[in-house]
């Protein structure tokens, strides 16, 4: 039990099962009306204001930073608000970005931990990006991202495995010899403290990771240019996007100024 609410509601549970304790059953459920009030109102409060947190909410309604943020916490838990920032959460009025690896991708991966499996890995397929791709293109690749000192064995060891295997391909090479509607695989460096998610027991990027590297790395040269912005509206409009952490990895790939620029196109477009 890691925060107040479960200690409460493991109070209330033993003095509703046993009836000990009947000023303790009272009390804990006099806690529970008012916790249950409290978060009413953070929800109005997030209703009417873009951002919140704990500050906000101790300047405007006296409440403890600390316990502020309890609340916050446990409404983010239950799908009520969203994290947005260090310390900020909005109202949940967006999907949660996900992505299912398909079997084949499942394949590679499994294949790969069996054969190194002291090495890390980030594997996705080229349908992760269709949710928010404005002119569906067809992406049957597979993307497998791993430290920089890894990436020769691990594509040696896929090109004993599979065809069409290519290691780090540029934008040229791309455009020549790579056809995305067949199936092959890209082995690629994972850039340290990308921000990743976990699907299936997989290490696969995070919307915000995918937002960058789109726009970054040399085989998705094929998304740039007006459809870029496109995606950007569709991913924005779509789901719940962390510009804390899209604008912290935009800066560690050195295009922050690139993503500002988009994210700021598609404000002055609303």
């Amino acid at each position: 039990m890691d925060d107040m609410e479960d200690r409460y509601n493991f109070l209330y549970k033993i003095g509703n099962e046993f009836c000990l304790l009947p000023n303790l059953y009272y009390f804990c459920k006099k806690i529970q009306e008012y916790m249950n009030a409290s978060k009413r109102q953070i929800l109005e409060f997030a209703q009417s204001h873009f951002i919140v947190n704990a500050q906000s909410l101790a300047n405007n309604y006296g409440m403890n930073p600390v316990t502020a943020q309890q609340y916050l916490s446990s409404l983010a838990k239950d799908n009520e608000l969203v994290r947005v920032g260090q310390g900020k959460y909005a109202i949940a009025r967006k999907q949660t970005f996900s992505y299912v690896p398909t079997e084949q991708t499942k394949e590679v991966y499994s294949k790969l931990k069996t054969e190194l499996p002291f090495t890390d890995f980030c594997v996705y397929d080229g349908s992760i990006l269709s949710s928010f791709q404005h002119h569906l293109s067809i992406n049957n690749a597979i993307y497998v991202e791993t430290n920089r000192d890894a990436v020769e064995s691990v594509f040696i060891q896929l090109k004993k495995l599979y065809k069409n295997v290519y290691r780090q391909p540029d934008a040229a090479f791309m455009s020549d010899y790579i056809d995305l509607q067949t199936n092959c695989i890209i082995v690629k460096t994972l850039v340290t403290e990308s921000p990743l998610m976990i699907a299936d027991g997989i290490k696969v990027p995070t919307l915000e990771k995918l937002l960058v590297d789109t726009q970054k790395d040399a085989d998705f040269d094929y998304l740039r240019g007006a459809e870029s912005l496109n995606m950007y509206e569709l991913a924005f409009d779509l789901y719940s996007v962390n510009t804390q952490r899209l604008m912290r990895y935009a800066r560690r790939r050195n295009i922050s100024h690139e993503i500002n620029s988009l994210i700021n196109q598609i404000r002055n477009d609303k």
